[in-house]
């Protein structure tokens, strides 16, 4: 039975060691930087252009394919 003791205690042993070695690495992992927030005038200047892409597009795409009404 002590050998299965000993046994018991070195694996206990190797757990604790393993835990304390990842406290030890999760204190010295730095912390991310903040990524900046949400900027309604971001937002709105892509609103802008994907609205006048649209527009572009159609322009395009109705006078190169569809026939002209006169």
């Amino acid at each position: 039975m002590s050998n299965k003791e000993g046994v018991m205690a070195a694996i206990m042993a190797a757990i604790d060691q393993l835990g304390e070695e990842e406290a030890i690495a999760l204190v010295a992992m730095p912390l991310p930087s903040p990524r900046p927030g949400l900027s309604p005038w971001r937002y709105q200047g892509l609103n802008e252009m994907m609205s006048m892409r649209i527009l572009w597009q159609l322009r395009v795409g109705r006078g190169a394919g569809s026939p002209k009404k006169g």
